[in-house]
């Protein structure tokens, strides 16, 4: 018993815990968030104007997801989404080829630190879903709007449901053209900074478990939001490390 209880301890401190804990389903295809950083995406020259994501790609365009917002009735904030459209290639970067409401699977994934630049013109709406498992986990979620600005909203969800009174009104932010980005999840919070502004810090998320790391846009009044993925990589975040941090103030309201 207690040499068992002497291997279970050694098993723990080689991080086996940690990798058991995060493991993602038997049908999963796609990335898996490690230790080491993953390339998710790059520029792709030579592909004709619109084209499929390569067979080889890490990114998985998923046909099917259906959720409800926590506002299913407004114009502009996440209702009810039902993946209707595809992303691919638009001119060698990774973006929207088909449809208005589009999903794209990253990685599996606990706690991570997604890395890129992503471009975002227009008005329409867009999200995050954060440890995604079966209709389980949370939405940081987006849209801009002409006259109330651009609020973000995180949203836990069960039975791709928003529970109500689970859903809170963040910071309004304008992500505005080309930005280079970092969104990190650690210890049940979340950070988000956008170029030089540190959007968000360390905003609990309390219950997150490992999952599904998505994005998507969605139809609005306006449309979609139109956004191209020029770059991603992501990793592994050890517990006891913090993520590095802007040292740049956050942006004034939009």
């Amino acid at each position: 018993m207690q040499r068992s209880a002497l291997i279970l301890l050694c098993l723990l401190g080689n991080g086996f815990w940690s990798g058991l804990v995060q493991a993602q389903p038997d049908d999963f295809h796609g990335a898996i968030a490690g230790p080491r950083a993953v390339t998710l995406c790059l520029p792709v020259r030579g592909v004709p104007s619109l084209a499929p994501l390569p067979k080889k790609s890490k990114l998985v365009s998923l046909d099917e997801l259906q959720l409800t917002g926590p506002m299913p009735s407004h114009p502009f904030v996440l209702g009810n989404f039902a993946a209707d459209g595809r992303w691919g290639l638009v001119r060698g970067i990774v973006g929207v080829v088909e449809g208005k409401n589009a999903v794209l699977q990253l990685a599996w994934a606990g706690d991570f630190e997604l890395e890129g630049i992503i471009e975002q013109t227009g008005l329409g709406g867009c999200f995050w879903l954060l440890g995604w498992n079966e209709g389980r986990g949370f939405a940081l979620h987006n849209s801009v709007m002409k006259n109330s600005g651009s609020p973000w909203f995180i949203s836990e969800f069960r039975g791709s449901k928003a529970i109500e009174d689970r859903t809170r009104e963040l910071e309004k932010f304008e992500w505005r053209g080309e930005q280079p980005f970092r969104l990190s999840v650690q210890e049940q919070t979340f950070s988000l900074t956008v170029g030089r502004f540190h959007v968000f810090n360390r905003e609990p998320i309390e219950g997150y478990q490992p999952g599904r790391l998505i994005f998507g846009v969605y139809d609005t009044r306006y449309g979609p939001k139109a956004v191209r993925i020029k770059t991603l990589k992501i990793r592994e975040i050890d517990p006891g490390i913090d993520p590095p941090v802007s040292t740049q103030g956050k942006s004034p309201q939009q």
